[in-house]
């Protein structure tokens, strides 16, 4: 298989909840759906699809209300949100093949409800960055509204929601981040952001256990202040589960340092 079919990315539509859910998928190899964060789309993905799709098939879901997908039946519900999207996971793959699931941020509060019905069709929840666990998320935060301003301001206000929020070292600010993350924000019409301060998350390991691995950027802005509790909470779910922080990297921690990132990943499900 050459580099040009390695990466290609296929777009499929697949009807769920009423509407239209749309994934990307890259790669060929054992299964890893990867589940985006708030205020995003599977471009969140984007720069680690080379460092992941020569060994495993990628499945990346624009979640109901993100991206290109329709809203979930009801607009403001997670659970409503969920269970579309595993309507559209069980018709894009019906078969009982285990699953990896990958959740970050908000995405890992997803995943997390997502898995709780997959049963031995999971092999490992890897949570990056995440949100769920009912502490203070991105609301503590010093972002900015953009939308009501005219278009040539809005890429400053871009630049400083990604500084402060996403994004550690800012030489890594380029062009293509601001892209990526002035489509995504256009395209969000779910508000998760409130959801993402409830345990929603961690109610369902405790209701459900699952193996688990967590992933963080050192400098995640949002658990910079309280890392160590939100690994202990989740070592009461799985007190053995592999943990990585990786070095100089923020919140957004797969498209920061994507190579570190796939490291840690491929060791977690090897184990």
């Amino acid at each position: 298989m050459n580099s040009a079919e390695r990466y290609a990315i296929e777009c499929r539509e697949v009807a769920a909840g009423g509407g239209w859910v749309t994934w990307h998928l890259a790669g060929r190899g054992p299964p890893i759906v990867l589940v985006h964060g708030g205020t995003g789309s599977w471009s969140h993905w984007r720069r680690v699809i080379p460092e992941l799709s020569d060994q495993y098939r990628l499945l990346m879901p624009d979640l109901p209300g993100f991206g290109a997908s329709d809203l979930p039946p009801h607009t403001a519900d997670v659970r409503s949100l969920v269970d579309t999207l595993r309507a559209s996971l069980d018709v894009l793959m019906p078969e009982a093949s285990r699953l990896n699931v990958v959740g970050f941020s908000f995405g890992g509060l997803v995943a997390g409800l997502l898995t709780e019905g997959i049963g031995e069709r999971l092999g490992r929840l890897v949570l990056v960055g995440t949100s769920g666990l009912g502490l203070p998320g991105s609301r503590r935060l010093p972002l900015r509204r953009w939308r009501s301003l005219p278009p040539e301001d809005q890429a400053s206000v871009y630049r400083h929601n990604l500084a402060t929020l996403m994004i550690s070292d800012t030489s890594t600010l380029d062009a293509e981040t601001l892209e990526i993350h002035a489509a995504n924000a256009a395209a969000a019409r779910f508000d998760s952001r409130a959801i993402s301060a409830q345990p929603y998350l961690i109610d369902s390991l405790h209701r459900t256990p699952r193996p688990l691995g967590l992933i963080w950027g050192e400098k995640d802005a949002i658990a910079a202040n309280d890392m160590a509790d939100r690994i202990a909470l989740l070592r009461q779910v799985d007190p053995d589960c592999p943990i990585t922080v990786i070095p100089g990297a923020g919140h957004w921690v797969a498209h920061e340092r994507p190579t570190a990132f796939a490291a840690a990943l491929r060791s977690m499900i090897a184990a």
